[in-house]
């Protein structure tokens, strides 16, 4: 008794997947050989010249720039503003014996809009050379 429910249990089951059919995929206005892969464009053949990317110009990309402001503490500890009247500039590896606030220095450097930080405040900037200006 016991094979004949295991052999009527196989007959319903293989029953039940025979009554749903495979989904279809849509048909197409033109015939193809091949519908399991896309049409992919063909490789570039290889160039004998390199490319080389174009920089966007950038003040950030110019070799150094110097400005002239004073210096303040930032909303956040330990970061030090530039203000140049037009500009906030987060200060970055500047002199620290120089560099403290309500100073009037000039530092060189390089802008990087693009660098995160904590400070919050300005954008930031490189100096490679700070100076105290008048005395």
């Amino acid at each position: 008794m016991r094979g004949l429910t295991a052999v009527l249990l196989c007959l319903m089951l293989a029953s039940c997947g025979a009554q749903q059919a495979p989904p279809q995929a849509p048909a197409s206005s033109s015939p193809s050989s091949d519908t399991s892969t896309p049409d992919l464009p063909a490789p570039l053949p290889p160039s004998s010249t390199p490319i080389t990317p174009t920089p966007t110009p950038s003040r950030a990309l110019e070799p150094g720039m110097t400005v002239r402001g004073t210096v303040s503490g930032g909303v956040e500890s330990g970061c030090l503003i530039l203000d140049t009247g037009t500009a906030q500039y987060l200060l970055l590896g500047a002199d620290p014996a120089i560099a403290v606030a309500g100073a009037e220095i000039e530092v060189t450097g390089r802008a990087q809009p693009d660098q995160m930080t904590t400070c919050q405040q300005g954008t930031p900037f490189a100096v490679t050379k700070t100076q105290r200006v008048g005395s």
